[in-house]
């Protein structure tokens, strides 16, 4: 091996700038990679539920869809979605004509549940966040509010849906 004193100089200077730049490049490469891979439903829904549960204590706004303002129920859920970098339809009728129908047990985070006030027409939509536990805005108790999935105005169920994520 031979001696340092036998090695080329390299200045300080430039042996900095080059870690530097391969550093970066490294960097760059692993951010790429991250960007590039795609997110799972899973994952999407539960930012997405995460989301709808930063609003609790909301007040209830009809057409609300304002974080801290007001939110109606389906403005609750399209907001929460796009924040969690989906978009879905405003209503929740059109809501559950755009989501997958799943079953009870098929439930996980963020996943929609859907009801009908007055027969099998979709009038409320509330965001599953697991553990058997629903957020939604409900205006009888004018503001953003978490139930329990298997109590909560069961005779008015209408089903499940799930939002495709990228």
């Amino acid at each position: 091996m031979p001696r340092p004193s036998m090695l080329p100089s390299v200045p300080a200077r430039a042996r900095t700038a080059a870690l530097a730049a391969l550093l970066l490049l490294a960097v760059a490469g692993l951010s790429a990679c991250e960007e590039d891979a795609p997110r799972s439903a899973s994952t999407a829904g539960d930012e997405a539920a995460a989301h709808a549960r930063s609003q609790l204590g909301t007040p209830y706004q009809y057409g609300g869809r304002t974080p801290g303002v007001g939110f109606d129920c389906s403005g609750l859920t399209s907001w929460s979605w796009e924040q969690a970098g989906v978009a879905i339809p405003r209503t929740s009728r059109d809501q559950y004509a755009a989501t997958e129908r799943i079953s009870l047990g098929d439930l996980r985070p963020g996943d929609l549940v859907f009801y009908a006030a007055n027969g099998s027409t979709v009038s409320h939509v509330a965001m599953f966040v697991g553990n058997d536990t629903l957020v939604h805005a409900r205006s009888s108790v004018a503001h953003v509010v978490e139930d329990q999935l298997s109590t909560w105005w069961t005779s008015a169920l209408v089903g499940y849906g799930r939002v495709a994520a990228p």
